[in-house]
């Protein structure tokens, strides 16, 4: 699965960190299966937000939290620890993560972010 930016002019560093992790997760055909067509699921991070299009096909990143099925948000370092750890409880727990929308589609990114630590 591809993971394209809408405007690659405008690309905050959330955006290439994000597009980075969704490279190395998707590269597992099975997970890329999993997330294919699932809508659009937003990020927040450090005062930047970017919206994750989840085609058939490909991923497409753009600036702004629009319209999206779920979102999560928190820290750098917070969600950075979710991504590259897999802690995702206790951040949580703590309201250092904070989440809303369809949690499903949350838990189907979260085996993206877990096949990119492999």
């Amino acid at each position: 699965m591809d993971v394209r930016f809408s405007d690659p002019a405008r690309v905050s560093l959330l955006a290439h960190i994000f597009a980075s992790i969704l490279r190395r997760g998707l590269a597992d055909a099975g997970v890329a299966r999993k997330v294919s067509g699932l809508g659009r699921i937003g990020v927040e991070m450090a005062g930047m937000a970017i919206t994750a299009e989840f085609g058939d096909a490909a991923v497409t990143l753009s600036g702004g939290r629009t319209s999206c099925r779920a979102w999560v948000g928190g820290g750098m370092s917070d969600l950075l620890e979710v991504c590259l750890r897999g802690a995702v409880i206790k951040p949580w727990l703590e309201g250092r993560v904070r989440w809303g929308g369809n949690p499903f589609a949350l838990l189907k990114l979260l085996s993206v972010l877990a096949a990119a630590r492999k």
